[in-house]
Formats: C-alpha cells, sequence, structure tokens
C-alpha cells in the first residue's frame, strides 16, 4: 500500500528539520545524505523519493526554516505594529537566537551560501527581500521609512548574529546585541 500524502509531508518535515539543523552547525560540505537521513532516522532511499541532490535539499532547507521564524509569524490580534516589530527586534538579537534556538537561515547560513549555486544564492535574495518587505510594512505603519532604512537594520541585524555566533566571550557577546538592537530601534521609530 502506498504512503499517504500526510505521511509523505511528514517524512519530508523530518527531513528537512534534520538537514537545516545540521547544515547550521556544519555547513554545505560538512553534511553527507547519509548523515540527514541518519539523524531523522529514515534510510537513504527516502531521501531520494523527496529530493534530487543535496543541493536541492540545502535550497528547499533555507525555504523551509524561514517559515518557521519569528518574523513568518501573523501578528497576535491586539498587537501594534511597532509593539510587534520591537519583540521581533529582541528575539532577533538575543542569546537565544545566536545559540541556535531558532534559527534564523540569513544569519545562520550566510557564508556558507556564499560559496553555492546561482540557485541557492537567489534563494536566499529571496528570503532577504521577503524579511525587509515585512520588516518595511510593520514599520511604515508608524514612523517615516523606506527601503534604503531597513535595508541598514536588516543588514545590520543578519551581521550581528552571523558575528555574535563566532565570539566566544558571551560579554561581547552581550555589548555586541544590545549595541545593535539600540541602533535598529532608533532607525525604526524609537522601539
Amino acid at each position: 500500500m502506498p504512503y499517504t500524502k500526510e505521511h509523505k509531508e511528514i517524512t519530508r518535515r523530518r527531513i528537512l528539520e534534520s538537514a537545516f539543523r545540521l547544515f547550521t552547525v556544519k555547513g554545505f560540505d560538512g553534511v553527507t545524505v547519509d548523515g540527514v537521513m541518519n539523524d531523522c532516522g529514515l534510510t537513504r532511499g527516502a531521501f531520494y523519493a523527496h529530493f534530487d541532490s543535496k543541493a536541492v535539499l540545502y535550497r528547499e532547507s533555507l525555504k523551509f526554516a524561514v517559515n518557521g521564524t519569528k518574523l513568518a509569524e501573523l501578528k497576535p490580534d491586539g498587537t501594534t505594529d511597532k509593539a510587534w516589530l520591537c519583540q521581533l527586534l529582541d528575539g532577533y538579537l538575543s542569546l537565544e537566537h545566536v545559540r541556535g534556538e531558532y534559527p534564523c537561515p540569513l544569519a545562520f547560513l550566510a557564508t556558507d551560501i556564499a560559496m553555492h549555486d546561482e540557485e541557492t544564492k537567489a534563494t536566499y535574495a529571496n528570503v532577504y527581500d521577503g524579511m525587509n518587505k515585512a520588516i518595511l510594512e510593520y514599520a511604515k505603519s508608524y514612523v517615516d521609512c523606506d527601503e534604503d532604512d531597513i535595508l541598514s537594520v536588516t543588514a545590520m541585524l543578519i551581521g550581528a548574529v552571523a558575528i555574535a555566533r563566532i565570539i566566544g566571550n558571551e560579554n561581547s557577546v552581550t555589548k555586541l546585541l544590545q549595541a545593535c538592537r539600540q541602533q535598529a530601534g532608533l532607525k525604526l521609530g524609537g522601539i
């Protein structure tokens, strides 16, 4: 009896979750198809029922991970755009985020993506563009800002998290995150 569509989707999700987690820790070159499949408790054959190659898995795991970020969540009812954006900034520039408790693929894969094919780079660029559009929509509801303002903020956010992941000293990481949070808040209307 063939697997149901629901079973196939659950299996695909398990593979994507394992792959993204492993890619954020080891990078593309440090991850194998066998490693992903062992991590999620499936066979190598199951991989090819869902993906044509590791490169396709990498791109798909990037898209999958974005849908699991706080920014992809709907703003809670009764929360202003300003308050929601404040919450998003606080979460993004937090030690928990830097430690990978809910990793953003833009920060966690930034340097790894640079060494890949154009399709993977385009996927990353589309995700980044989506982040900018979402933040601009929230911000322009309460502050006079434009795309250039948002580009500078998101570049700072992503860069801060990417750098913070490398710095070993928690005090230095905290100072970096706090400084960037303050500057992003100023740029986005004093939040």
